[in-house]
């Protein structure tokens, strides 16, 4: 017995039709999936998957095998024909070797970065306290000075001028005073220098007389010595110099100059007509200005006797 052929409104076979051309369409888009997919361009590929998840519900799984997606967003790049993560492997970055060239060239910068460090830290010490010691100094002399301004002691020293037999002789202290100077700011403002002085005054006055061209000689060594004097000159008809009289007054200026050696952590004492006339200099320890010190400058200054000299630097 045959049995009777379906029509083909049959709705059985209709839903088979159906079933078979979304399974078509699904492989199709599975396939367009897959093309996105090899290259590479993965935001294409979720758009599709959206598209689709928004079309089927209920979607059987696809028989087809999807090639693994590597876990990075994005393809790798080439550079020069080679991908960067082959240039990575064939040149790897150098690492720096501890105990290396540059570290022993660091050590030694370092090294000699303190060494300066620790030399400035001891030459900024010494430049404070040769300061420290002047302003002692400056601070006895201004007390010397007052308090002899005031006495005005007899100064046992005679003072021989020009190898003559009649000395600069009973002297006494006129009029003193102390004076410092420091240096800039920028510098540091330290004590730089620091002045004595002081004039010594007699009773008596004497005459020398110098012909032509002494004359000018006599007259210059007396002004550099800080002497008082009057000359009187007489000329020829021609306006030439012939003969110069000179009255020198028994009055004797005396300086001393204290200044810093910062360099070489002394004091240079310079002097003019402080023990006989003319210039003197001489250095002391920047340790050994102190009271014992300053105390025997000052019996110096007075004519008695002292040990100032056992100070000096040799």
């Amino acid at each position: 017995m045959v049995s009777p052929s379906l029509p083909d409104s049959c709705p059985d076979k209709d839903e088979s039709r159906r079933e078979d051309a979304k399974a078509n369409t699904l492989d199709a888009e599975a396939a367009a999936l897959l093309a996105d997919i090899n290259s590479f361009d993965l935001e294409a590929a979720r758009k599709r998957v959206q598209e689709i998840d928004s079309r089927y519900l209920g979607l059987k799984r696809s028989t087809e095998t999807y090639h693994e997606v590597p876990g990075n967003d994005f393809p790798t790049v080439r550079l020069g024909g080679r991908s960067a993560a082959a240039q990575k492997d064939e040149e790897p970055v150098p690492t720096l070797r501890a105990g290396g060239l540059l570290d022993q060239l660091r050590g030694e910068v370092a090294t000699r970065q303190r060494a300066a460090e620790d030399a400035f830290e001891r030459v900024d010490a010494a430049k404070t306290s040769l300061d420290r010691r002047l302003r002692a100094a400056f601070e006895y002399f201004h007390d010397l000075t007052t308090q002899l301004n005031y006495l005005k002691p007899q100064v046992a020293r005679n003072y021989i001028f020009l190898d003559a037999g009649d000395a600069f002789r009973n002297l006494a202290w006129l009029e003193g005073f102390a004076d410092f100077r420091t240096q800039a700011e920028s510098d540091g403002g330290r004590i730089e220098r620091v002045t004595l002085g002081y004039t010594l005054k007699g009773g008596g006055v004497r005459i020398i007389e110098r012909a032509g061209h002494a004359v000018e000689r006599l007259r210059q060594m007396l002004f550099d010595l800080g002497l008082r004097f009057e000359c009187v000159e007489r000329r020829n008809r021609q306006r030439e110099l012939e003969m110069g009289t000179f009255t020198v007054t028994d009055e004797i200026s005396v300086q001393v100059v204290w200044r810093a050696d910062f360099e070489n952590r002394q004091v240079i004492v310079e002097s003019r007509n402080l023990e006989r006339f003319g210039f003197a200099s001489c250095r002391l320890p920047a340790e050994a200005i102190g009271p014992e010190l300053l105390d025997e400058f000052g019996r110096l200054v007075l004519g008695q006797e002292n040990s100032f000299r056992s100070f000096l630097v040799r």
